[in-house]
Formats: C-alpha cells, sequence, structure tokens
C-alpha cells in the first residue's frame, strides 16, 4: 500500500544569541595580542600557591579562556557580507577564488584565521592560528575548580554566570560540528551542557530545547539509545514539540519496539491533536497494516485542516480499493485527478483496480461448466477489462511525458504501464496496440 508523502520543513539546530562580547575593545588583530598576553600571565600563575587557591582566579582564567574563544567568533556569522567582513579584520592577505556546483567561493586569508563566503556571503570559517587550541574544555575546568574552592559560596553569583555563558559558547561549537557532520563532537558538546545543567549551583536546570537537541544530535550520529534516552527526557518534560514524538516514534520502530512507538505516537496526538505530521504518522501506521477502520478515522481529522490534500485523498482511495469498495475507491481516485490531471498514482491505481476485478470474474467463470453461463461471465469479465484500458493508457502516457521523475522511477512506472497493456489488449483482441506495446517493450 502506498505510503503518504510529507515533506517537512527542515530542521537545524539553533544556537543560542546574545552572548555578552569579551572585555577587550578594538579590532579581532589587537584583540589578539591582548589576550595573548593576559593567558601567558594567567598560565604563569597555575603554580603560584597565593593566587591558585582562590576562587576569583580560576572564574576570571575561565572567562579569558572564553574570551580567547570568541576573539574572532563574535564578528563571524553565516550571512555575513564581505564588506562587513574587511571593516572588521581590514584587507586579507591573500584571496583565492574558486567554482562547485555552480557556486562561486571566495576566501579571505588573514593571519589567524581564513573566511569562505559563498555568493558574497560568509559562509565558514577556519581559525589557523587560535590563541589557545581548545579554550572552552578549560574553562569549564576552571569554573569547576573555582567553585571547589569556593567553599563560603560568596562567589556563586559570578560563578553560575559565567556557566551560563560558558553554555553559550558550547552550544554554538556543538552546532558548528553538526552543521560540519561532525555528529559525535556535536553529541558531546551538547551531553557537557547537560552536565553544566545539573551541576547544584545552576539550581536544577531543565531545558528541554537541550534535550531535544542532544537527541538529533545522537540520532544522526546513528546512536540509537542516546537518541531515545534524550528524546524521552525531553517529553517527560514536556517538549513543546510534535516533531519529538514523530522522532521518537521512528528510533522505536528502528530498535524493533512497534509496540513502545505507537504509544509515544498515540501520546503525541493527545498533546497535538491538529498537527500534520503527528497524524500523518498514524495514518501511515495503520495503512501499512490494513487496518482501513483506524486509517480512514485519522484521515478524516487530516482532511478537515487539509481538505485539499492529494496525499491524503489518494490514501483514502487505496483504502476503499483495498476494502473493495470499488464505487467509493473510482470515487475517490477521480477527486484526485480533479486536483491534478496528472496524478500518475491515480491514474494507475484506477487501471489495476479494474484489472483485479476483471480477473476475479475470470476465476470465477473458469469454475462454470455451463457453456452459456461461461460465456455471459466471460463477457462480464471483458467489460470490466476494458474499463481499466483508458486509466492505463492515461497513466502510460503521463509517464512517457514526464520529464521531473528520477530515470529509474520513470524507468519502473513506463516499464509497468508497458506490461499491464500488453495484458489488457491480448486479452481484449486489441491487435493493433498490442503489436505497439510489444515493439516498445522491445519483445
Amino acid at each position: 500500500m502506498n505510503k503518504i508523502t510529507y515533506f517537512f520543513a527542515a530542521l537545524f539546530l539553533v544556537a543560542s544569541i546574545g552572548i555578552k562580547a569579551q572585555s577587550t575593545t578594538g579590532t579581532p588583530s589587537a584583540n589578539y595580542g591582548i589576550l595573548t598576553n593576559k593567558l601567558k600571565k594567567s598560565d604563569a600563575s597555575l603554580t603560584d600557591v597565593k593566587k591558585n587557591i582562590k576562587p576569583k582566579f580560576w572564574y576570571q582564567r575561565a572567562e579569558l579562556l572564553m574570551d580567547c574563544y570568541d576573539v574572532n567568533r563574535q564578528y563571524l556569522y553565516t550571512g555575513a557580507q564581505a564588506i562587513q567582513i574587511k571593516l572588521i579584520f581590514g584587507e586579507p592577505k591573500e584571496t583565492k577564488t574558486w567554482q562547485k556546483e555552480g557556486n562561486n567561493y571566495e576566501q579571505y586569508i588573514y593571519e589567524r584565521v581564513n573566511i569562505t563566503f559563498k555568493t558574497g556571503l560568509m559562509d565558514s570559517y577556519e581559525e589557523t592560528k587560535p590563541i589557545h587550541p581548545d579554550p572552552l574544555p578549560e574553562a569549564l575546568k576552571s569554573l569547576e575548580k573555582a567553585e571547589e574552592l569556593d567553599v563560603e559560596k560568596s562567589d556563586s553569583k559570578d560563578i553560575k554566570e559565567l556557566y551560563i555563558k560558558l553554555k553559550k559558547y558550547i552550544e554554538r561549537q556543538a552546532v558548528e560540528d553538526f552543521a560540519a557532520e561532525n555528529f559525535n563532537g556535536s553529541l558531546e558538546k551538547f551531553k557537557t551542557l547537560l552536565s553544566i545543567n545539573d551541576k547544584p549551583i545552576m539550581g536544577g536546570m531543565i531545558d528541554t530545547v537541550i534535550f531535544y537537541n542532544t537527541a538529533m544530535t545522537a540520532s544522526r550520529a546513528g546512536n540509537n539509545a542516546e537518541a531515545i534516552k534524550y528524546y524521552e527526557l525531553a517529553r517527560k518534560y514536556n517538549h513543546k514539540e510534535p516533531n519529538l514524538y514523530v522522532f521518537l516514534k521512528a528510533k522505536y520502530f528502528e530498535v524493533g519496539d512497534t509496540a513502545k512507538g505507537l504509544t509515544v505516537l498515540e501520546e503525541g496526538f493527545k498533546r497535538f491533536p491538529g498537527n500534520q505530521q503527528v497524524l500523518i504518522e498514524l495514518i501511515n501506521y495503520y495503512l501499512l497494516r490494513g487496518q482501513a477502520k483506524e486509517a480512514l478515522d485519522y484521515l478524516d481529522l487530516a482532511k478537515k485542516d487539509d481538505p485539499n490534500n492529494i496525499s491524503f485523498i489518494f490514501a483514502e482511495a487505496t483504502l476503499y480499493d483495498k476494502s473493495g469498495n470499488m464505487d467509493k475507491a473510482k470515487e475517490t481516485y477521480l477527486k484526485c485527478v480533479e486536483l491534478d490531471p496528472l496524478y500518475f498514482n491515480a491514474y494507475y491505481n484506477l487501471g489495476v483496480m479494474y484489472y483485479n476485478e476483471a480477473v476475479k470474474v475470470y476465476t470465477d467463470a473458469d469454475k462454470i461448466m455451463n457453456q452459456k453461463d461461461y460465456d455471459i461471465a466471460k463477457a462480464k469479465g471483458d467489460d470490466i477489462l476494458a474499463q481499466a484500458v483508458p486509466y492505463m493508457e492515461k497513466a502510460n502516457q503521463i509517464a512517457e511525458a514526464n520529464t521531473d521523475w528520477p530515470a529509474a522511477s520513470k524507468q519502473e512506472n513506463l516499464t509497468a504501464t508497458l506490461e499491464t497493456l500488453k495484458t489488457l489488449y491480448y486479452r481484449l483482441k486489441m491487435t493493433e496496440k498490442y503489436d505497439a506495446v510489444m515493439k516498445k517493450l522491445g519483445k
């Protein structure tokens, strides 16, 4: 049975915005020198017993490391114009250009960062000489050290504020890793965010968006167990995203727990009763199991919000077809072609429906011993079979004329219609048409 298709809007992980700018001022080049000197002094004080026992030293070091991370990034964002970048970074030392997949690329080479533009807008960047090779994990360690030394909790407010700031940087890096398809790296960063939320100083923070993004990333990393774990946490805390239930259902189906997957979908339907994505998943679930009544019930609900959705109407027609209600199936298939006169599937299924019905009549006729009664039954079968011809011919015409289908799909549909027409023409003694089809099939 045909599965309903639904084109979801692309889903992207989105980093938080509004990160406070670093304390230094001026151009990235000037800030680079300032921050480098500050980090050298901080490194030198790591073994200074007068300083390294104070919480303030550690949380100030954490903030310094974050500023090192952000020295270039605070000015870099996807879609920035080349003129904006030049105003901040100055003229590049070198410029490279190339073409790829019909797009024009240009790269500005600076002393410490390379910035790539796609059709004039910033697409990506690479720090070639970072102040610190991996500042964010070090910043986290420094904050944890500050928290450990702050026995009297006098610095808790400052430490917590810096944890919040650090989370935004880690989230940005997680999103950048995800965009670069480094899903395992992205997953670890999202899990780090959750570990920060779990700290007592954060007051039991629950962030369902991070649960959801962690689950999505785990799924892309091929880790179903982790994906289910974090989708379930998002579900537990009532994350307000209908796709949560669609994606969690898919994960349960992948690990073979269809009963749990159905339970998740049904809960999603209760929380978001009008959501099309959840409805479509429920419809497909029952369609693929041949449970017509349940599928039709959900189809009726889906059609209330989208009565002209051709996928819904076609699915309804196939259910009537499978249940043997030919009149209702024909009526509903024809609704599809009213909406789209070139809807291949409806014409093809109409042809197959009459073909199959004729086969049943022929099979029953073969059991009749009386010649007169047999002839009457056979003539009835021929009449039904003849009704399949115009629909199958139209399906074949659509397949021949279509230029949008992938080559393999087009060939598959052409072969299916021609093979069916070959049988129809042979049974109905339509010799000229039969010969033409045989020629097309190369036989």
